[in-house]
């Protein structure tokens, strides 16, 4: 019979614990206007949210040793699957905050007048057609350039390290 390594459950923890991190991380960058303005260069906020995750697990690794790349490559996926939920709610969220900012400033605009747009986007079938493509866009981006990031954090961050 296999004896079981102790320290091996706790590194799996560690992995989910890290993208966890790496995945609101991503989630914020996705979810919070003018902050995600930071992925209009190539998705870089959602790469970095890739890269943090591992750059966390590796310095909560105690044996020393590397990462390697598909572990990154997972992990940022992972990241990326928690980005994804994350940001889709947070737009969610903002997204309500905004259309009654956008209801509010058109009241005080005299020759603006937006009512009829917003009484067309307000119905509930378009709000929840929206929050899906958006949650679908998000895991489609989130996961490939959370992937991304994840196998570049490995190749920078995941080295051993020299004792």
């Amino acid at each position: 019979m296999e004896e079981m390594n102790p320290s091996q459950p706790q590194q799996q923890q560690s992995k989910y614990v890290n993208a966890l991190w790496g995945g609101l991380f991503i989630g914020a960058v996705t979810g919070i206007p003018l902050l995600n303005l930071v992925n209009c260069a190539c998705c870089s906020g959602i790469m970095a949210g890739g890269m943090l995750t591992i750059y966390l697990y590796r310095n909560n690794l105690k044996d020393g040793r590397s990462v390697s790349l598909s572990e990154g490559a997972m992990m940022g996926l992972v990241a990326g699957l928690i980005g994804a939920f994350a940001g889709g709610v947070l737009n969610a969220v903002f997204g309500a905050m905004s259309r009654d900012l956008i209801e509010l400033l058109s009241t005080h605009i005299n020759d603006l007048d937006i009512s009829p747009l917003l009484e067309e986007f307000s119905t509930a079938a378009v709000a929840r057609g929206f929050f899906l493509l958006n949650i679908l866009g998000n895991f489609v981006l989130d996961c490939i350039f959370g992937t991304i990031g994840g196998i570049i954090g490995a190749a920078v961050f995941g080295k051993a390290k020299m004792v």
